[in-house]
């Protein structure tokens, strides 16, 4: 079974309004997983207002999806706004501002943005993404899941925060 967790944020969950939160993925995914039924999570990173401290916590939600069974695969793509998408209909409402469409009369569809959210300097998120795919590999092959997330990112000395999610939140979610 493949799905998009999209972010695991629940910050983030809710502000693209998808109705669920990381706890109740862990709690469908593991039904699926218990069953015998593959689950694959398809996440992004790079959404609009998504912070360093988002994705290392995100990251910590995907290791625990990962040692609690939940999920057996998955893939970080970076966030990308498309015309159509709630985020291009209205990107006020996600505090970014959008780029005009390069010139050309075909496929018209991705746009770029400037997302306002303050990074620490020499941190941007095609950094923090190649951690983020280093991680997901290796816990496709139980390396690493009882690790600190933070090893998987070569950031500079001290911008990288710890995890701000207690470290068995899902396992307690999972009863």
């Amino acid at each position: 079974m493949s799905g998009g967790l999209e972010v695991a944020s629940d910050r983030l969950l809710s502000l693209m309004k998808k109705g669920v939160s990381v706890e109740q993925v862990a709690q469908v995914t593991k039904g699926f997983a218990d069953a015998g039924v593959l689950v694959h999570a398809y996440l992004m990173y790079g959404f609009p207002t998504q912070t360093v401290q988002d994705t290392v916590d995100a990251l910590e939600y995907v290791r625990q999806l990962f040692e609690n069974g939940c999920i057996h695969s998955g893939f970080f793509h970076r966030f990308v706004c498309t015309v159509h998408s709630p985020v291009g209909q209205n990107p006020e409402a996600y505090g970014v501002t959008l780029l005009p469409l390069p010139e050309g009369t075909f496929a018209k569809n991705d746009v770029g943005f400037v997302d306002p959210t303050p990074m620490p300097p020499g941190v941007d998120h095609d950094l923090l993404g190649q951690g983020l795919k280093k991680a997901i590999y290796n816990f496709m092959h139980g390396v690493g899941v009882e690790n600190d997330v933070r090893q998987w990112f070569e950031l500079p000395k001290g911008q990288c925060p710890k995890t701000t999610v207690p470290r068995h939140k899902i396992a307690k979610a999972l009863g």
